[in-house]
């Protein structure tokens, strides 16, 4: 009985002694996961100066693919570019009201920022993912 109660006794001094949440390790994180997000920002970029440059040579893809429908090919181009372009716009969004920098916030509050910060980079990482695989399988068709 006395080891059960020693043995609590450290177990409970041990899980207190752990050291709290640091939010500069979090928001590290959030501008780790920010920096692949403007990779992938740099990827939609490139997508969208490809499908700049098939719009603009539809009537010679017309030459090598006789039934393209030059119409619904510039729709299609030009609904991937709104996109990317929106993609883009959140991205900006979120950088122009991102805060690094804590001022007065208790550390406590910081780490709950920075959480909810982490949330919206990541969101915005699927954002790019999805965009710039739908840009990629449609910029494939045209590959020859």
């Amino acid at each position: 009985m006395k080891n059960s109660i020693i043995t609590l006794i450290i177990i409970a001094c041990l899980a207190s002694c752990t050291p709290a949440e640091n939010y500069k390790t979090i928001r590290q994180e959030v501008l780790t996961d920010h920096d692949q997000v403007m990779m992938d920002s740099e990827m939609a970029f490139k997508n969208k100066m490809k499908l700049d440059t098939l719009a603009s040579g539809l009537d010679s893809l017309k030459k090598l693919y006789a039934d393209l429908d030059t119409l619904k090919e510039k729709e299609q181009i030009e609904k991937l570019r709104k996109q990317l372009d929106h993609a883009d716009d959140q991205m900006n969004n979120w950088m122009h009201q991102f805060d690094a920098e804590i001022g007065q916030k208790s550390n406590e509050t910081a780490i709950a920022y920075f959480k909810g910060e982490k949330k919206k980079v990541g969101g915005l990482d699927s954002l790019f993912k999805q965009v710039i695989k739908e840009s990629d399988d449609y910029l494939k068709r045209f590959k020859k």
